[in-house]
């Protein structure tokens, strides 16, 4: 890794500094047309791919610096420390003098600047269309810009200024600089950067394939198949996606760039002293695909961009038979409200049984076909121990365990933020035959016995000798379900309408919804008692603290599911704001 970090640092830089803008009018290029423009660059073939459409909405941005500007002021009272103690020869940030002379100029650009107005001057433009892909798994990065003298003149004087020798070298009449650490004995990296007329481009590559690269990545020659613009909006339009950010990561292709000695990344990684694929056989490259292939492709998307809300959506696509076994493991629980009115909400099902019997598949068909591979001889190993372990009967209990849920009401920590001195909430354990698991309790616990719980009955107050908080008051209840408790003054009243609460969406096994403001307060507590057995700088505390506030300032609630389709795992979440 230290071979990388020059490089990494640089790439840093020119993310940083990023595409130039025109701040008399942002908006002044279609973005319809940057984008078809920027994403004509991309190969049909590339391995994964991230790009916006569209750029962020202007009262988005506005907003998003309103709220973080406690970070912003933070960051730049940091900002004029680091540079301090670097201009002055004090410790070592990065390691390397190298790292912290460029380091030191680009502190030097933002000082002052940590606003929309100063990054604007910089040359960011807030308002670009981005795209980052890769030319066969080698990362590549496209960001629109609109003065690229402007750019220019800032890259010249942050190399300037940290007394970088990057000279600019020319191919075909197009000029491009290549930065690499003076060492790149064992990882033969650089990082490359141009600016292309309407964008700025970033990649990094083998030295030893620079040639074979520079066509493609100064756009001298555009893939003969191209149709990134098209295939985002497809998975927009497919998955409810918005156009202000798209992700597609094809897990196959990319193993097929590592494992194919023909493939663009394995032909150029061939010069690499540590990479060797003679000892990776047929069977292996087979078995590894049939790995990969259980979850092939990701795909993720913004659903919202909102002064008031953001959202996003997320899905690891599966084989639908895959996909329907694991949604045949998630049981028919109630699902936590969204924009509760409580602190906190969540729910989590697993049919504990079933999942032990799928797991058990899985080792079985392990244990009668083994990976051939010598490479994967240790997980043949492990799916026989696992066998044996999978073979052992369950408890009762865990047998028929469905799932848990929570939805608190308020809850006081410690000054340590240890354990609760206070609660008020709901909280129910959902199994088969409820009152199978009363009746062996009131077995083992006395105390129970004189609990008289029945579906539908009203709550029943738990013995103080079984309360572990003292002060607290408890009340148990039960449904045909699940076996509820409530903990707080006045909780029991609403205990029998949690527990009848109807199932949520189909394939959800967990889910929850909180309050920022609360979440983020908890936070602050624990980091207050971190802070006080900390010793030395506390700047990275002070940062987090910073961090912490305006989210907690802004932040109204969460919410977030899980849940199995028929195309895979589905990830959803929605935060609004204050």
């Amino acid at each position: 890794m230290k071979h990388l970090r020059s490089p990494a640092l640089s790439l840093l830089l020119v993310l940083s500094i990023g595409a130039c803008g025109n701040a008399e009018d942002p908006a002044a290029a279609e973005p319809a047309q940057l984008a078809q423009s920027i994403l004509s660059h991309v190969p049909s073939d590339t391995p994964y791919i991230l790009a916006n459409l569209q750029p962020m909405p202007e009262d988005v941005i506005d907003a998003n610096f309103e709220r973080m500007e406690p970070v912003t002021t933070e960051m730049q009272a940091q900002l004029s420390s680091l540079k301090s103690g670097l201009a002055s020869g004090g410790p070592s940030v990065t390691g390397d003098e190298f790292s912290d002379r460029l380091l030191l100029a680009l502190l030097e650009e933002f000082d002052g600047k940590l606003n929309r107005e100063g990054l604007e001057s910089l040359g960011w433009d807030l308002q670009s269309t981005n795209v980052v892909y890769g030319i066969g798994a080698f990362p590549v990065a496209r960001m629109g810009l609109s003065d690229a003298a402007t750019l220019r003149a800032t890259i010249l004087r942050v190399l300037e200024n940290a007394e970088v020798n990057a000279t600019e070298h020319e191919f075909k009449g197009l000029s491009y600089w290549r930065i690499a650490s003076p060492d790149t004995d064992e990882v033969p990296l650089a990082l490359y950067v141009s600016i292309l007329g309407d964008h700025l481009a970033a990649g990094m590559f083998p030295l030893t394939a620079e040639t074979q690269y520079l066509p493609t990545f100064l756009g001298l020659e555009k893939p003969a198949n191209n149709n990134a613009a098209e295939f985002l909006a497809g998975l927009n339009r497919k998955h409810g996606f918005t156009p202000f950010g798209t992700a597609f990561l094809d897990l196959h292709r990319l193993a097929d760039e590592f494992l194919d000695p023909g493939a663009t990344t394995a032909r150029a990684m061939m010069s690499f002293e540590n990479y060797d694929m003679s000892d990776f056989s047929e069977q292996c490259v087979s078995e590894t695909h049939a790995m990969i292939d259980k979850v092939p492709t990701m795909v993720f998307g913004i659903t919202e961009m909102e002064v008031e809300a953001m959202a996003y959506r997320f899905l690891a696509a599966m084989p639908t038979a895959l996909a329907t076994q694991l949604g045949g493991l998630v049981p028919a629980l109630p699902a936590a409200q969204a924009a509760s009115d409580r602190i906190a909400e969540l729910s989590f099902g697993l049919k504990v049984g079933a999942a032990r019997d799928f797991l058990r598949q899985q080792a079985q068909a392990i244990v009668d076909q083994p990976f051939q591979c010598e490479h994967y001889r240790e997980l043949n190993e492990q799916a026989a121990q696992g066998l044996v372990q999978l073979d052992q009967p369950l408890p009762p209990f865990v047998n028929n365990f469905r799932g848990i849920r929570l939805s608190l009401e308020d809850i006081v920590m410690t000054p340590d933020q240890q354990i609760p001195t206070d609660v008020k909430g709901h909280l129910a354990v959902h199994v088969d035959q409820p009152e199978m698991f009363v009746g062996m309790a009131q077995m083992f616990l006395p105390d129970l016995s004189e609990l008289s719980l029945a579906p539908g009955e009203p709550p029943v107050r738990i013995p103080e000798s079984l309360v572990s908080v003292q002060g607290i008051v408890a009340y148990a209840a039960m449904s045909d379900e699940a076996i509820g408790m409530s903990v707080g003054e006045g909780e029991e009243s609403g205990l029998p309408g949690f527990l009848d609460q109807p199932a949520g969406p189909e394939g959800v096994f967990f889910s929850v919804d909180y309050d920022n403001e609360a979440y983020y307060e908890y936070q602050l507590k624990g980091l207050k008692a971190s802070r006080a057995s900390m010793e030395g700088d506390t700047s990275i505390m002070d940062l987090s603290e910073a961090a912490i506030r305006a989210a907690q300032a802004a932040g109204d609630r969460n919410h977030m599911t899980m849940k199995f389709t028929a195309e895979g795992l589905l990830i959803e979440n929605r935060m609004t704001y204050k």
